[in-house]
């Protein structure tokens, strides 16, 4: 977290914002003895772009959105669901209020629909080896258009640039300033930078309540059943 930290204040710095923030972990930041959550995700330029295509009218009639995920052996799946819950709400801007999960070790499956009838559909897994990067993939079904944070046809997301020789090497630089650092953690920094600048400490606390009462009504289902209803 040293390395992240430090860039971190780099941009406090750099921009004047008058407030002490400190790097818990990558997914909580400290503020005057409070700790706030960063929903780190939402700063990945593909969600944004997702959540772009799905409110400025280029998607209509949107039905189904369909999330797959998988982490290596060992991770929460419940800690997951609680990002693709909140990557759900966050690019289609509804709020979920239903939901139905089967669990079975370390996978899950959950159906979720949206107040307006939108149907969410998220499949996690625990399964990679150690040390694997964790793949996932969000698509967007509507009447007209489909929107997705993959390329067609691809499994896997690709990077910018590969060099091939002794050792092969891949870059993907996506930020102008944080030069250096993967994806996940320049999402890290700009997340924390974000709540600091904007003092969104309130809205952060509830949009973390309202997922938590979302993963709760999840562990509930799953072992009833049954659908819980928010």
């Amino acid at each position: 977290m040293k390395k992240l930290q430090e860039k971190l204040d780099f941009l406090l710095e750099k921009y004047s914002v008058d407030v002490k923030a400190v790097l818990k972990n990558d997914k909580t930041i400290v503020i005057d003895g409070k700790e706030i959550p960063i929903l780190s995700h939402r700063c990945e330029r593909r969600f944004i772009e997702l959540k772009n295509i799905v409110n400025n009218g280029t998607l209509v009639g949107i039905s189904v959105m369909r999330v797959a995920r998988i982490v290596e052996k060992g991770k929460d799946i419940y800690e997951e669901l609680y990002r693709e819950f909140d990557i759900c709400q966050y690019v289609l801007q509804r709020k979920l209020k239903s939901v139905t999960v089967m669990e079975n070790g370390n996978v899950l499956n959950a159906i979720s629909t949206t107040e307006d009838g939108v149907v969410c559909t998220i499949e996690i897994s625990a399964t990679l080896e150690k040390g694997e990067i964790a793949k996932d993939k969000h698509e967007i079904i509507s009447q007209r258009g489909i929107a997705c944070d993959v390329v067609v046809d691809a499994q896997l997301k690709q990077d910018s640039i590969y060099v091939f020789g002794n050792k092969n090497r891949k870059y993907t630089d996506v930020d102008f300033e944080l030069y250096g650092l993967s994806i996940e953690e320049i999402a890290v920094i700009r997340a924390a930078f974000a709540v600091a600048q904007n003092k969104n400490y309130d809205e952060m606390e509830a949009t973390d309540a309202n997922l938590t009462k979302l993963v709760e009504m999840a562990k509930k289902s799953a072992k009833s059943g049954e659908r819980e209803v928010m």
